[in-house]
């Protein structure tokens, strides 16, 4: 596995290059989110740390406005 750079854009292309054509990318990306949440390390879901960390706040806020009567 290549080591992320800590810049946005190079890590976002290698995320998406590493990732790329994967049938699993959503169930994976969702694993990540329920099982490590803000502590995200490494390429999951074609998303590098710092995309996913952004991605996990708004994941939550839906999650828990599931949890009042909201559908799906």
């Amino acid at each position: 596995m290549p080591e992320l750079s800590g810049e946005d854009e190079p890590d976002r292309e290698l995320a998406a290059r590493l990732c790329a054509g994967c049938p699993v990318m959503s169930e994976c990306l969702e694993l990540e989110l329920r099982s490590a949440g803000a502590d995200t390390v490494g390429v999951w879901g074609a998303l590098p740390e710092s995309d996913r960390r952004a991605v996990y706040q708004a994941w939550r806020e839906r999650r828990a406005g599931r949890g009042r009567g909201e559908r799906r």
